[in-house]
């Protein structure tokens, strides 16, 4: 999965909207997979029938708007959470789904921001794909950090969104110079540096793998 998460942030409901436009157009640029969204659903039958119109800015601000968090007592509206999205890829295949949720303009101190994406696991040409993938959220969400990272690896290794988790791949705002081989590091202009830590995707039990890990983690805390 990938995940991407920033502190309390008060954007707005046209800010959120027109960024998440340009993630979905991105999106559909990086792998067809990730080029149509529909809206959760009572069945699988009755989310097909919600089709997101994904590039359309009132459309989007019309699902950020209907993603509100509301008081259980009154259903008032919880403004300081600000806006969330769930959407699904509608994939027949199981292996070709993926899903994704974005939760901006929260300007809570307590619950911060994020985009998770659940990836396809069918898809081709992930190795190729994910920096750009990576690459793409971090140019527009700005977040504090941002990886690739396996469900596997979150639970054995107690995940925590509030600082860098290292696993495939790990995205911080500053930058770094190079990491132990066969990592290496793709700088953003100006926004930090994509650090890789080895080629492939980790199996997640393999000892060298798990010291390659450990040490870009020691590298980052630095």
């Amino acid at each position: 999965m990938l995940g991407a998460y920033w502190n309390a942030r008060r954007d707005g409901l046209e800010e959120c909207a027109e960024n998440a436009r340009r993630f979905f157009a991105g999106l559909t640029e990086i792998d067809p997979l990730l080029a149509q969204w529909y809206e959760r659903g009572r069945s699988r039958k009755d989310a097909l029938e919600r089709k997101a119109d994904t590039l359309n800015v009132q459309r989007l601000e019309d699902l950020l708007l209907k993603g509100r968090n509301r008081r259980d007592i009154g259903r008032e509206v919880i403004e300081e959470l600000g806006f969330k999205i769930s959407l699904w890829n509608g994939a027949v295949d199981e292996e070709a789904e993926a899903s994704l949720r974005i939760h901006c303009g929260s300007y809570n101190e307590r619950i911060g921001n994020s985009i998770v994406i659940d990836l396809p696991y069918q898809s081709s040409g992930w190795i190729e794909k994910a920096t750009s993938l990576l690459a793409l959220v971090v140019e527009i969400w700005k977040p504090r950090w941002a990886g690739i990272m396996s469900e596997r690896a979150m639970q054995k290794r107690d995940f925590d969104g509030a600082q860098p988790f290292v696993d495939w791949m790990v995205y911080v705002p500053r930058s770094v110079k190079a990491v132990p081989p066969p990592g290496h590091v793709e700088p953003l202009n100006g926004l930090g540096s994509i650090v890789v830590v080895q080629p492939d995707p980790p199996v997640g039990d393999e000892p060298g793998e798990l010291s390659r890990i450990r040490r870009v983690e020691s590298l980052l805390a630095t």
